[in-house]
């Protein structure tokens, strides 16, 4: 089982964990969860007309750093514009392998990365973790850095985007920085649809939505608390699955080539999953993801007939 090293502070080292190339010197009633911790934290939820999604990099080299002052502690950050880009990417998601931050959001350069990295380090806005024996490097914000985010204009202008802070449980790491790797490909697929991701949904907001009405219902009758629970699925284009909610591990919300609103759920299947939990995973509709290296692991479990899984590899 992977395990974390302890956090590491700005002070302690500005090392942000980037490998350069070679040569460089440089809940009963919900199915699918898993629980959020007391490491995180959240914003949520009032909505807009407008949402922006996080921006992939076009350009790495994005100008002179700026003064963003933190209002609520009479402190002001000097940042670039892509640094905060990547701090918005980071809360979006809650934890963000560094690898799969370079290629997504400075289009594979290093040495860039490492540049803003380093820099939100220092200023106390991002903390990083290696797993053991794996040596990958995670990144989340620190609960500075998602209170500051809060208090910016950019968050103002997608105030339903719900943002979190904080590391959760190192064995699920792998899975929940691969979240991100999911969002990028099938925002890929949307855009090259002509459409545009409006709004990022994790599981843990899903999640509250459901568990605050179901708690609701403890004291009905079991065929009005079936009847609710099954109003509340609806409420939610959640389906139920073996008398579950199922929640999917991210959900999309994007705007249409023709302006119209849609959205997808979607899953990422790991290679711990056996026959039954794929089973109960192919009554969701949810379209399904597995990373490369669990297809070996998923062949043998998907060679029962009863289960038509098509699962896509990131």
């Amino acid at each position: 089982m992977a395990r974390y090293d302890r956090d590491q502070k700005p002070d302690e080292n500005r090392d942000s964990g980037i490998r350069g190339p070679a040569g460089s010197s440089d809940g009963q009633e919900i199915s699918g969860l898993r629980g959020q911790g007391g490491g995180s934290g959240t914003s949520q939820d009032k909505p807009p007309r407008h949402e922006t999604r996080p921006a992939k990099v076009r350009n790495t080299h994005q100008g002179r750093r700026a003064k963003h002052p933190d209002l609520d502690r009479n402190r002001t950050y000097v940042l670039r514009d892509s640094e905060l880009k990547t701090l918005t990417d980071i809360g979006t998601f809650r934890v963000l392998n560094v690898d799969d931050l370079v290629t997504h959001r400075y289009g594979g350069d290093p040495a860039e990365a490492r540049r803003d990295l380093d820099s939100l380090l220092r200023q106390g806005l991002i903390l990083r973790r290696t797993t053991h024996p794996e040596k990958t490097v995670y990144l989340t914000l620190t609960k500075t850095a998602h209170r500051f985010l809060e208090g910016t204009s950019l968050q103002h202008s997608k105030p339903r985007q719900a943002l979190y802070h904080g590391f959760v449980k190192p064995r699920e790491a792998r899975h929940d920085a691969a979240i991100y790797r999911l969002y990028q490909q099938e925002s890929a697929r949307i855009e090259k649809a002509g459409g545009r991701v409006q709004r990022v949904i994790l599981d843990f907001e899903l999640k509250r939505s459901v568990n605050h009405k179901l708690a609701k219902l403890q004291s009905l009758p079991a065929s009005e608390h079936a009847e609710r629970k099954r109003e509340i699925a609806e409420e939610n284009s959640l389906p139920i699955v073996n008398g579950k909610v199922a929640l999917p591990d991210l959900r999309l919300e994007y705007e249409g080539p023709d302006l119209e609103l849609g959205k997808v759920d979607l899953e990422l299947v790991t290679g711990d999953y056996h026959a039954q939990a794929l089973a109960a995973k192919d009554q969701t509709g949810f379209a399904m993801y597995a990373l490369p290296e669990d297809a070996a692991r998923l062949r043998h479990a998907m060679s029962d007939p009863e289960i038509m899984l098509d699962i896509l590899s990131l």
